[in-house]
């Protein structure tokens, strides 16, 4: 069986959902997840799932190309609704944003608890995606953070279980924070703050919106002391 290089984001999401066998891959796109994971034996079947017809179209198309039609089902709809419980042992949502992976989540919030883990790749708001993991009793089992062409992408592996937080768990991610040497968490907050900075030499003294981001350069530079 012919595989083809997956990217370095979605290989560590694969590797995330180790040892899961079954797993569903929602907002598959073009199924190049399940597709190298069953090639390569580290899964044995699974869910790709998307809510628009075209990627749909690619999907079937790159499981046609790996002859996988008997492992990988294709299914249309919009994040884990077309799941059953007990179906897959977990899923990975990759690609989005974290405040739309949070609602997914909520819009099945029985299915997400029934899985052995959730792999999460959010784009931006990682703070959001957090806190409605830790509100909504899951606890964060794994965080990586990992660059490929210029990006720093993060990675959150949760399952249900009650965790203890607060708000730098929150902003920061609890793993993430306990290795603050970590030169992908160094250039991810030295990038957040010269943002931070951007802004605040836009907003005018006195004006409602500073506070706020006064306060999350107080943050970074708390939790990144020497940035």
């Amino acid at each position: 069986m012919k595989t083809k290089k997956l990217s370095k984001r979605l290989s560590a999401c694969l590797d995330a959902l180790f040892p899961l066998k079954r797993i569903a891959d929602i907002g598959t796109d073009h199924a190049y997840l399940p597709c190298h994971g069953i090639a390569t034996t580290k899964l044995d079947s699974a869910i790709a799932i998307d809510v628009i017809d075209g990627p749909l179209m690619q999907a079937r198309a790159t499981i046609k190309d790996y002859g996988l039609q008997e492992q990988i089902e294709v299914r249309k709809g919009s994040g884990l609704e077309p799941l059953v419980i007990g179906e897959v042992e977990g899923v990975v949502i990759a690609g989005m944003g974290g405040k739309l992976i949070a609602q997914l989540l909520l819009d099945s919030l029985e299915v997400a608890k029934s899985m052995k883990k959730l792999v999460l790749q959010p784009q931006s708001g990682e703070s959001t995606l957090r806190r409605t993991l830790f509100d909504n009793n899951f606890s964060i089992i794994g965080e990586e953070l990992l660059e490929e062409d210029g990006i720093i992408y993060t990675i959150i592996t949760a399952q249900l279980g009650k965790q203890d937080f607060d708000e730098l768990d929150i902003r920061f991610g609890p793993m993430l924070r306990m290795n603050q040497t970590c030169p992908h968490f160094i250039a991810k907050w030295q990038r957040e703050l010269i943002a931070v900075d951007d802004v605040l030499n836009k907003i005018p003294v006195g004006h409602s919106k500073r506070s706020e981001f006064e306060e999350k350069k107080r943050l970074i530079k708390g939790v990144v002391g020497h940035v």
